[in-house]
């Protein structure tokens, strides 16, 4: 191993040492209540340190969606050249919701959002980033397309939230694994959009089962 690798190893290591003992302390005290410095002395660093790896608090809970990202765009460039682009969506969506509920401090990341609004501020500020890389992604599957394009960027946000429902309804409890979760969220998708009574059209041209009334007679008449 090089120098500059075994410095990098180096780097990543104090970075999830400083990750870790953070959401230790945010679990335990609360986001809003802790520290930098608080976080800097349970990992064993400065506080400068932790400047060196992370601009704030905010940034740092946001690494969770930066290595979430990662995933995202991994696992769609590793889907087959065959794939169509509802095969990418299914198989990129069932393989990162299985990653991220192995990782171990996924439930304490999302525990810690939902106690503290600034915390789900903080989660979520990299999400626009995200979507741009995911978006670019799928640009780099279709042919003629950009990122600004309208489709790359409709899969990324699809792929995002159907990744984000599947690991919430594992979250809640409603599903044991992320697969059952993410063929759920694809069976309602299914049923969503090919069902014809979902259909405002078809709603409105039901024909109507009211019993037809003939023409009023007039009093006294035949």
């Amino acid at each position: 191993m090089t120098k500059e690798n075994l410095q990098v190893l180096k780097q990543q290591l104090v970075r999830n040492t400083i990750f870790e003992a953070a959401i230790d302390l945010f679990a335990t005290k609360g986001f809003d209540e802790t520290t930098v410095e608080e976080v800097a002395q349970a990992a064993g660093v400065s506080r400068r340190s932790f400047f060196r790896y992370f601009a704030s608090k905010d940034d740092l809970l946001a690494q969770n969606v930066v290595h979430y990202g990662v995933a995202l765009t991994a696992a769609i460039t590793a889907c087959p050249a065959t794939f169509t682009p509802l095969e990418i969506v299914r198989e990129t969506v069932l393989s990162v919701a299985k990653q991220s509920v192995a990782h171990p401090r996924t439930r304490q990341v999302i525990d810690i959002s939902e106690r503290s609004a600034s915390a789900r501020q903080a989660h979520l500020s990299r999400l626009m980033e995200v979507e741009e890389r995911v978006a670019q992604a799928f640009a780099a599957r279709l042919k003629n397309a950009a990122k600004e394009d309208l489709k790359p960027r409709l899969l990324a946000g699809l792929t995002i939230t159907c990744v984000n429902v599947a690991i919430m309804s594992w979250h809640k409890g409603e599903n044991q694994d992320t697969s059952t979760a993410a063929r759920q969220v694809f069976a309602n998708l299914a049923r969503i959009f090919c069902d014809p009574t979902n259909s405002s059209e078809a709603r409105v041209n039901v024909p109507s089962r009211r019993k037809k009334v003939g023409p009023l007679k007039r009093r006294g008449s035949a």
